[in-house]
């Protein structure tokens, strides 16, 4: 048993790791403990005993390519699980997708797709981590999107595109469709990397409308994932 917290972060790609989210965390005093699911690493059904809260990561592929990505199943099924026990869940892009559809929901292809710089409006509901009133600039990359929340599921945000930007689901798991964790460099790779995403955006590049905004980006965001680890921490 580790004297410290452990968030278990699931890599679905070898080019979307925890990054500046996990500086973020374990600036707060948690250990980040990163599988690698798609370098084969075994996603295990159930939380482990030492693990303290969940982050699922974002990636190329859809939240239904099992055949793509064959752990998939296995990582619906923790997230299943983290559900039913109200343990902690942060899930980023294609994580908030299998995180719907572990409690229920459903995920489909957008019929627009969003990648660049974009703008999320908080809804009317209450919640102690994600509360802010004003429309906050995100990075985006995604083509699919949660078109039903699980039952019981509270919408914080949305766009003109994409109707569920932020929910949550129980006491202290939330999914948030865009990517925080995200800095230039990231960017860069993945232009240089192009998914489906990317390819039918019609955009040659984002990075200069990414660089405009990163320190903003990373000031806006920080607190708010450091909010959640605070109520980690106090559970």
């Amino acid at each position: 048993m580790s004297s410290k917290k452990i968030i278990l972060a699931i890599q679905n790609d070898e080019t979307d790791p925890p990054h500046l989210a996990g500086r973020w965390l374990m600036e707060l005093g948690f250990e980040i403990r990163i599988l690698r699911a798609y370098q084969g690493e075994k996603v295990p059904t159930s939380v482990p005993d030492e693990i303290a809260a969940l982050m699922p990561l974002g990636g190329h592929m859809s939240a239904t390519d099992d055949e793509v990505a064959p752990w998939l199943p296995a990582e619906r099924a923790l997230l299943k699980d983290a559900i039913d026990r109200d343990i902690p869940i942060f899930a980023i892009c294609l994580g908030t997708q299998l995180l719907a559809i572990a409690g229920g929901g459903n995920v489909e292809r957008a019929e627009v797709g969003e990648v660049g710089v974009y703008s999320i409006n908080p809804t009317s509901a209450d919640d102690q981590i994600f509360d802010f009133t004003t429309s906050l600039p995100v990075a985006q990359w995604h083509e699919d999107a949660v078109t039903e929340l699980p039952d019981g599921a509270t919408l914080l945000a949305t766009s003109e595109v994409c109707a569920n930007q932020i929910y949550r689901i129980g006491s202290k798991s939330y999914g948030v469709q865009f990517h925080p964790e995200i800095d230039l460099a990231i960017v860069k790779r993945w232009e240089a990397d192009a998914d489906n995403a990317f390819k039918e955006s019609g955009k040659s590049s984002i990075q200069d409308e990414f660089a405009r905004v990163e320190k903003e980006l990373a000031e806006i965001w920080k607190p708010f994932i450091q909010r959640w680890g605070k109520a980690v921490l106090a559970s």
